[in-house]
C-alpha cells in the first residue's frame, strides 16, 4: 500500500465513525497545512471557532520515531497560530507499523512532548513548515505553543483501524476477503407497505387484465386463491430484494446492487416490450427469465438468490421502468 493509498484506506476508515462528525474529508497533499484527513465536529462554515480531528497519515516502513512527526506538530501549531484554523481537538498519528516507543512514550507525556518540539524546532520545523520562509520560534509563538493543550496528541492502533474497516463497505473490494453472512430476510407484513404501493398496483392490474375485470384492490384477491398466493410470494421476493439492496449498501461500494438491476432489466426488457395476451401472463414470462438469465460476475453473485431476481423485476416496476398493462394507471 503506498502513501496515497494509506490516505485513501483511512479515508474509507472515517464512514465507520462519520456519525461522530458533521463532516469529514480528505486533505493529504500539497498545501494541505498538516492535515490529511480531517473529522469536522461542528460546520467549519458557519462555526470560525469549529472543533475538528485530524488524522495525521504517517506511511513508513518503521514504526514513527519523535523525528519523522516534529514538522507535522510544528505545523499545526504555526497553521493554528496563523488562524488558517482552529487548533485541533485531537490529533491522531496513524501509521500501518504503528509508533515506536520513544514516540509512544512522548505521546503520553504532553509537556515532554512540548518541550521536545521547542528543542527540535530549528532543525524540523524552521524550514520544514513551508518552503516560502522559514518559522522562526519567536516570543509571540512560543507564547502561542506554551498554552495550547499538547495532550491532543495521540495515535491509534493499525488493528484497531482494520477492525473497524472491516464494518465498511470498502473493506471486501479494499483486500479481496469474503462477503459477511448476508442477514435474513424478514417476514412480509400483512399489509402492504408504502414502500410497495407502485409494483402491487401493478400486479393487481395485471389481476385484473387476466380475469377479465372486478380486480382493483387486495382485498379483491381473497376470493382468488391464484392471484392471492403470486402477491403473497411477489412481496417476498421483493423483501428478499430490498434486503439485499440494503446488504450491498452498508458492505460494498456504490452501485454493486444497482448493476445487477441494470443486467437484469437489459435481461428482461425485450420480453417486456413483447405483445402478450394479459399482463399477468407478461407478469409470468417476465419472472421467469429473469430467474434463469446468465448474469455477469458481480461482487454480489454469491448471495444473489431467485427469490432476489424476482423481487427485482418488482422493484423495477416500482420504479416504473416496467410496465405490465398497457394502460396502466
Amino acid at each position: 500500500m503506498s502513501p496515497d493509498d494509506w490516505e485513501h484506506f483511512i479515508e474509507e476508515w472515517m464512514t465507520y465513525r462519520s456519525q461522530e462528525y458533521f463532516d469529514y474529508e480528505r486533505l493529504g497533499g500539497a498545501g494541505d497545512q498538516g492535515r490529511d484527513v480531517v473529522g469536522y465536529v461542528d460546520d467549519p462554515v458557519r462555526l470560525n471557532n469549529y472543533l475538528w480531528d485530524n488524522f495525521q497519515c504517517k506511511h513508513y516502513a518503521q514504526p514513527l520515531t519523535p523525528s519523522q512527526i516534529w514538522v507535522e506538530i510544528g505545523k499545526i501549531c504555526y497553521f493554528s497560530f496563523k488562524n488558517d484554523y482552529p487548533f485541533p481537538r485531537k490529533y491522531y498519528f496513524i501509521a500501518p507499523k504503528g509508533v515506536g516507543t520513544k514516540l509512544s512514550t512522548y505521546l503520553k507525556k504532553p509537556d515532554e512532548l512540548k518541550l521536545a518540539l521547542y528543542q527540535h524546532w530549528d532543525k524540523y520545523c524552521k524550514n520544514g513548515i513551508t518552503e516560502t520562509k522559514a518559522i522562526v520560534l519567536d516570543i509571540s509563538l512560543k507564547a502561542y505553543i506554551d498554552k495550547l493543550d499538547f495532550s491532543i496528541f495521540d495515535k491509534i492502533a493499525t488493528i484497531k483501524i482494520i477492525l473497524e474497516h472491516s464494518k465498511t463497505q470498502f473493506h471486501v473490494t479494499r483486500f479481496g476477503t469474503q462477503l459477511p453472512k448476508r442477514p435474513e430476510t424478514p417476514k412480509i407484513s400483512a399489509k402492504v407497505g408504502d414502500n410497495e404501493l407502485t409494483y402491487v398496483k401493478k400486479l393487481l392490474q395485471a389481476y385484473d387484465d387476466h380475469n377479465n375485470g372486478e380486480i382493483d384492490t387486495v382485498k379483491d384477491l381473497i376470493n382468488y386463491p391464484k392471484y392471492n398466493n403470486h402477491l403473497k410470494r411477489s412481496r417476498e421476493d421483493f423483501l428478499h430484494a430490498e434486503t439485499l439492496r440494503t446488504f450491498s449498501r452498508d458492505t460494498l461500494p456504490k452501485d454493486e446492487f444497482e448493476k445487477i438491476q441494470r443486467q437484469i432489466l437489459n435481461g428482461v426488457i425485450d420480453i417486456v416490450e413483447d405483445d402478450h395476451s394479459n399482463g399477468f401472463n407478461k407478469v409470468k414470462e417476465v419472472l421467469r427469465e429473469a430467474k434463469r438469465l446468465q448474469l455477469p460476475t458481480n461482487l454480489l453473485s454469491s448471495c444473489l438468490t431467485v427469490n432476489d431476481r424476482g423481487g427485482i423485476c418488482h422493484q423495477l416496476a416500482n420504479n416504473n421502468e416496467i410496465s405490465w398493462c398497457e394502460d396502466e394507471i
